[in-house]
């Protein structure tokens, strides 16, 4: 076993153990982990607030919370600003994470992947990563972990993925939590901005792939 892996696997189980420990401590998986049950534990855990939610942004999949959910907590519960910084810490983790799950455990990881993410995945590795990833983690619509562990399963280089997601996802996040911060006031004009880029963003890889083959 290299150094790198020898490393890395240390920081996984740490960060196992560490989560165990806040499900003891907190009854993390005793409460509906919706936008409203996460807002409660994270505002009834005190100074521990921040890496509670930062460790809920890890380890999500654990809890079957959509990274929707996550993105607007972050933005209700710290506002904008904060609440983008803590989300995008977790969730980079997070990616990371799957990543080389994906990469590890790849014969148990294809049977949750479906095949359609696959292919696009492999064809993206073959035209280069970096564009293809971006353009996949800044679309709303494009599911967040069929990308992260099928990433992993098909070698797709480790830092054109990381930073590529990196970049896709940040916009998307500031948006989110811009959302969650304004959730008792959502017909705003500079709410209905917001929406509008999501839904943009949303159908701008649908837009580009018409006018490609309209060419």
């Amino acid at each position: 076993m290299t150094g790198k892996k020898r490393s890395i696997g240390i920081i996984s189980t740490v960060l196992i153990f560490f989560v165990l420990f806040l499900i003891d401590r907190w009854g993390v998986l005793g409460i509906q982990l919706d936008v409203e049950g996460i807002q409660a534990l994270i505002e009834g855990a005190g100074v521990w607030s921040i890496i509670i939610f930062i460790v809920i942004c890890m380890f999500r999949q654990v809890f079957l919370m959509p990274s929707p959910v996550v993105f607007i907590s972050g933005g209700l519960i710290f506002g904008t600003l904060a609440g983008s910084l803590y989300t995008i810490l977790g969730h980079m983790v997070n990616i990371a994470l799957a990543y080389y799950i994906g990469r590890r455990f790849e014969h148990s990881i294809e049977r949750f992947i479906s095949a359609k993410y696959i292919e696009k995945l492999r064809r993206a590795k073959e035209k280069g990563s970096f564009a293809q990833i971006f353009a996949m983690r800044t679309t709303p619509g494009f599911p967040v972990d069929p990308i992260s562990f099928g990433a992993g399963f098909v070698g797709m280089d480790f830092h054109q993925y990381f930073w590529a997601s990196f970049l896709g996802s940040v916009p998307k996040i500031v948006l989110y939590a811009y959302l969650g911060q304004r959730l008792d006031d959502l017909f705003t004009l500079e709410t209905m901005i917001a929406l509008v880029f999501l839904l943009t963003l949303a159908l701008m890889p649908y837009v580009l792939k018409n006018r490609k083959e309209a060419v």
